[in-house]
């Protein structure tokens, strides 16, 4: 007897340092704004570590921000830059378009969850062909705290989006932790701006450092076959 073909997965991933590289556009919206509010540009290591994070809370930590009315006014600033030009200089890493096709066409559920707010999130997935993927992409909201995203997770479990038994896919500890924290395999990738100690200490059960080792991993993890178009569920 032919064993019964396995269901259809849950993928989650980040954005930021997984699918895409930020660097560029974060960095040249950084520099104007600065340069605009007379604020001291954070050296590089500064702005890698910003990434995957609260911008409010990370613009918050530069001398001279002290006051609460300066801060929404530099935030506006910096969200006006990247809107007008920071969302364009991203960069997709080499190998993720075909992966996440292949788990389309698998038939999977495939979910963004970004600590970018999400318009930002869903206009950067749909500059790189990308947002007709996803069945749905949550980011955080433009002038809001920043939430870990093991809280975003416990709204999308509340809802019953998301279930035990997934996948969740980041370059951050606090991607593992969301993961571990509701019942997702935490998988970490080495190619974004969390060390492999960040990672393993946050509990990630695996790591990998290139696009190709996880898509080999996870055509071992989901091996259903390919049966639909890559377009046909979103549209």
């Amino acid at each position: 007897m032919t064993a019964p073909e396995a269901a259809p997965g849950l993928v989650c991933f980040d954005l930021d340092g997984t699918l895409v590289d930020p660097l560029l556009g974060v960095r040249n919206c950084l520099r104007k704004t600065c340069a605009a509010f007379g604020l001291e540009m954070p050296d590089e290591p500064t702005v890698r570590g910003w990434i995957g994070f609260g911008m409010r809370e990370a613009l918050a930590s530069l001398p001279g921000m002290e006051d609460p009315d300066r801060l929404e006014a530099v935030l506006d600033f910096y969200w006006e830059r990247y809107r007008e030009d920071g969302v364009f200089e991203h960069e997709l890493y080499p190998g993720v378009f075909h992966l996440l096709h292949r788990l389309k066409r698998q038939g999977h559920r495939i979910y963004i969850v970004s600590a970018k707010p999400g318009i930002f999130a869903r206009r950067i997935a749909y500059q790189f062909d990308l947002n007709l993927i996803f069945d749905d992409i949550f980011g955080s909201t433009l002038r809001g705290q920043w939430q870990p995203k093991t809280k975003v997770l416990a709204g999308l479990a509340a809802q019953g989006t998301i279930a035990p038994g997934g996948v969740f896919i980041g370059d951050r500890g606090v991607d593992m932790t969301a993961a571990r924290d509701h019942g997702l395999e935490a998988i970490g990738v080495g190619w974004g701006y969390g060390s492999r100690e960040e990672l393993t200490a946050a509990g990630a059960e695996q790591i990998f450092e290139t696009v190709p080792d996880l898509d080999r991993w996870l055509r071992v993890r989901f091996p259903q076959a390919e049966v639909f178009d890559a377009f046909s569920r979103s549209e």
